[in-house]
């Protein structure tokens, strides 16, 4: 079965408006996941304004008993430089006062510097035991079969593990990326499965987010999900669930154990703002396998949606 990864970006990945604010708050949702058997966490350098990574430090040693991966930055000119990697592990590692963390990952592409360099870089703080695995975040698949190549010639740690985003709407990495992973034995981790709120709000909510929610602050979300095609194919599905006498987020996390691409050694990143939330998604994610008509609506979606799909990768 598709394992279940808890991520803590919170609300908005730099404004600092986590809504897991507070030591007490956190404290409750790790006693939560622990319940559920839950081993994964997922953060990064820049979630919540850098204050994800301290709020899990505070929050040991509970924090502690989970394995916890988090990111360097990326996605600007130098921001991979190697200084600029190493520097930010070890602030990392220091926020979450862990002496060693299980994936470390490049959170976006850096496209100035030389890849020789970053990958050198990686390989340098996993020698000094600085995390056990090495991942790879929202690179096109061309850049992940270099790094891995580089890593391979070089004799560096390889990349073992890709985070991107991947739902129902948005499966363009299915076709474009996952046949490369499976070649080079790299899980994948899906993050957004619901795609910010798409899949788990009502139509009009979408079209006129509350604010403060994650589709009201975080543009990138709106402008991917909310349009005519995708609103009217949601309304659809809506429908079939509803027969069915499920809500569309329950059928869209089953979807993932059960009906999706992804294996054992692949991930979903679920999120959650509350206790009551995170426990509604980790009960759905145990739930069996949909009805076939549910299932067909999940592909009529896809169908109705591929060419307006936005790239898997930044």
């Amino acid at each position: 079965m598709v394992k279940t990864i808890v991520g803590l970006m919170g609300t908005s990945v730099a404004s600092g408006s986590t809504k897991m604010s507070t030591s007490a708050h956190l404290m409750a949702i790790l006693n939560l996941l622990k319940s559920y058997k839950i081993h994964e966490l997922d953060t990064a350098r820049v979630y919540a304004a850098g204050k994800s990574e301290a709020l899990l430090g505070e929050c040991a040693p509970l924090a502690h008993s989970f394995a916890i991966s988090t990111k360097a930055p990326g996605f600007s000119p130098g921001s991979l430089a190697a200084d600029k990697i190493e520097s930010n592990c070890n602030a990392s590692l220091a926020a979450l006062k862990l002496q060693k963390m299980d994936i470390f990952y490049f959170h976006g592409p850096d496209r100035q510097t030389p890849l020789e360099e970053q990958c050198r870089a990686a390989d340098k703080l996993y020698r000094e035991g600085k995390f056990k695995r090495f991942g790879v975040c929202n690179l096109r698949a061309d850049e992940v079969e270099k790094i891995h190549q580089i890593c391979s010639d070089k004799g560096y740690v390889l990349p073992s593990v890709y985070q991107g985003g991947f739902n129902p709407l948005q499966r363009r990495a299915e076709f474009e990326l996952l046949p490369l992973l499976r070649k080079l034995e790299m899980s994948y981790y899906a993050f957004s499965p619901l795609g910010g709120g798409y899949f788990s709000k009502p139509v009009e909510e979408l079209r006129d987010p509350p604010k403060g929610t994650r589709m009201d602050e975080m543009t990138v979300f709106k402008n991917i999900y909310v349009n005519e095609t995708s609103l009217e194919l949601l309304g659809k599905l809506t429908k079939v669930c509803e027969r069915h006498g499920m809500k569309v987020k329950e059928a869209t996390l089953r979807w993932y154990m059960h009906h999706g691409p992804l294996g054992d050694e692949d991930g979903v990143i679920l999120g959650a703002s509350n206790v009551e939330q995170m426990e509604e998604n980790l009960n759905a994610c145990e739930n069996g396998p949909l009805p076939e008509e549910v299932v067909e609506s999940f592909e009529d979606m896809w169908k109705g949606y591929k060419e307006k799909a936005g790239p898997y990768c930044v």
